[in-house]
């Protein structure tokens, strides 16, 4: 028997006195103890399908025809009590903003505590402390006593699918869950949320636009565009032979981590020396007399190794950044350098420090220690300021694209309003028609602009968060996770125009992400950071061919790949390893942090 049933829905958005249709006579069904996966571009109705399982309907939605029964109930004909069982209870659901899901208020071992309590489940400390071990969080002795804005978005995210499975509900709903997850951390928790749809025989909804994560947990893959399911078949036949030109679109523009990226040719610049030195993938750039990172040294010669002068626009070294006095360093004596057009990618766990990074280097947050400064040869700055005390010229040289597009956005200014108010600040100008420049540069289009946030999908307002980035007309651009709300398809439009950037503007790029990927296509060298350190840096193809750092190859190794219909083997995540002192020189500016077993 299906625990899930649809049959022909179709709902429209008021729009003024308008009515437009977002999904279209869609229907499927889901037995206990399978999955289907839903995907499609954003906007196509896929999360606005996934909600009416729990009875939600956005304001101003309207049911037009069709039914959604779950469990044998008609979601929409339960009473409001009824609606309240059924939420958390018949069903959950893990929200693709565990931020925005979690009160800022509560501490996290109470909100899961109270999710348990809601049910008439046991809501003891143990209970919790198992449901936080369940999830493999960190310290749960410690963690359960922080708020939320003290976790990362990975941290935040298992507190979020901890409250979902914690009343043991019939059918689960995964609206994005591994958008905020570091690939060893999604396996684990692809993992568990597998043997918990074995285990309790759950009905399983994944939305998702990474196809590597559906085609590994997926029975059934059911696409979506402008809200009609244009195929549905089984996992393995739709990746071996997809029938719809769309979904054959779709499996094209997945970047595919086991090849190289394509390299573009970037212009050479004059060392100080006079020798031109190629700027782009595969060298290893720092500044004169500096090594980086901190302390290199080869562990055969015991030297430090040689290593390219060329000048950057920013420089790292030894740099320190706490969240409070008596706490460990979020960022523990990390040292790197950016070059003019390069994009450095940054990867790793979530919790290891890359996002604090990010927001120091756009003066977010204070740093404790070490140097930091920024460079282009017409604006220059100490980077350990924060925003405030920046000159105007560093502000707009150093602009960040946020994580989350929905916390970074005013949800009462609309769209063009949010465009306009750097352009008006930084360029002095911010008429319509340089509004909706931008927002056609990334992929939507001057109609957009009387919109509000709430209006948009996730993926249209990542979008919108670039656009205003770009206003500016920074130097460089802090790309924090950017590509996580995205559909394939858009997401290569964005990374094209970052691209392009760098090509006609000369544009540099800190672009942090857990897609590898991703990162394997865009960046000209990878610093791999764990526990707040860099234990790894080098050109992009140094570093994905190996040799490695044990935490490097644990990465690469969780890797998901589309096709690919087994999970990877990501053991208890426990390290068995340690760091030593020094590092290693692998040569071509490829240096991996020393380290001995544990």
């Amino acid at each position: 028997m299906s625990v899930v049933q649809v049959d022909r829905l179709a709902i429209s958005y008021a729009a003024g006195r308008r009515s437009v249709p977002v999904v279209r006579g869609v229907s499927f069904a889901i037995e206990a103890g399978r999955t289907l996966g839903l995907v499609g571009e954003s906007g196509s109705g896929k999360s606005t399908v996934a909600r009416t399982l729990l009875a939600h309907l956005r304001t101003g939605s309207t049911i037009e025809h069709g039914t959604v029964h779950v469990d044998g109930q008609d979601v929409f004909a339960l009473s409001p009590s009824g609606r309240r069982a059924l939420r958390g209870g018949t069903a959950s659901v893990v929200a693709q903003n565990a931020g925005q899901a979690l009160t800022p208020s509560m501490r996290v071992g109470e909100q899961i505590r109270e999710a348990l309590r809601a049910h008439g489940e046991p809501d003891g400390p143990e209970r919790v402390l198992e449901l936080v071990r369940l999830v493999r969080l960190p310290a749960p002795e410690t963690i359960v006593r922080r708020y939320p804005h003290q976790l990362s978005g990975g941290q935040q995210q298992r507190v979020a699918i901890a409250m979902a499975v914690a009343a043991r509900p019939r059918v689960l709903v995964l609206d994005e869950p591994t958008t905020a997850l570091d690939v060893v951390t999604q396996a684990a928790v692809l993992d568990l949320i597998a043997d918990l749809g074995r285990e309790l025989g759950m009905a399983v909804l994944l939305v998702s636009h990474d196809l590597g994560v559906v085609s590994a947990m997926a029975d059934e893959i059911a696409v979506m565009r402008d809200g009609e399911v244009v195929e549905h078949a089984a996992t393995a036949a739709l990746f071996a032979a997809p029938q719809h030109e769309y979904t054959r679109a779709l499996l094209a523009a997945v970047p595919d981590g086991r090849r190289p990226g394509a390299t573009s040719p970037v212009p050479a610049r004059r060392a100080s020396g006079g020798t031109a030195v190629p700027m782009g993938r595969g060298t290893d750039h720092v500044p004169e007399d500096a090594t980086i990172p901190g302390t290199v040294t080869s562990r055969s010669t015991g030297t430090v190794p040689p290593v390219p002068l060329v000048r950057p626009v920013v420089t790292a070294h030894d740099l320190v950044i706490r969240y409070g006095r008596g706490l460990p360093a979020a960022v523990d004596g990390v040292s790197f350098t950016i070059a003019p057009r390069e994009t450095l990618a940054v990867v790793g766990e979530s919790g290891s420090g890359k996002s604090t990074l990010a927001t120091a280097l756009a003066g977010l947050v204070p740093t404790e220690s070490g140097t930091f400064a920024f460079d282009d040869g017409t604006v220059s700055g100490d980077l350990r300021e924060p925003i405030a005390g920046r000159s105007p010229e560093l502000r707009r040289a150093v602009q960040l694209v946020f994580q989350n597009a929905d916390t970074s956005l005013n949800p009462r200014r609309t769209v063009g309003a949010a465009i306009a108010r750097p352009l008006r600040l930084f360029t002095g100008s911010s008429s319509r028609e340089r509004v909706g420049e931008l927002l056609t540069r990334v992929g939507l289009g001057p109609e957009f602009a009387e919109r509000l946030p709430a209006q948009l999908s996730g993926g249209q307002r990542q979008r919108v968060g670039i656009a205003r980035a770009l206003a500016a007309e920074p130097r460089l651009v802090i790309a924090d996770e950017i590509t996580t709300a995205l559909d394939v398809q858009v997401q290569a439009g964005i990374l094209a125009l970052l691209a392009d950037l760098q090509r006609s503007r000369g544009l540099s790029c800190l672009f942090i992400s857990h897609d590898l990927a991703v990162v394997r296509g865009v960046a000209d060298r990878v610093a791999v950071m764990t526990g707040g350190r860099i234990v790894e840096i080098g050109p992009t193809e140094r570093v994905f061919g190996g040799p490695n750092h044990p935490y490097t190859t644990t990465l690469l190794a969780a890797t998901l790949e589309p096709g690919s219909t087994e999970l990877p083997d990501v053991g208890d995540g426990v390290p068995r390893w340690r760091h030593a002192d020094g590092w290693t020189d692998r040569g071509d500016g490829h240096l991996t942090r020393n380290w001995e077993d544990a």
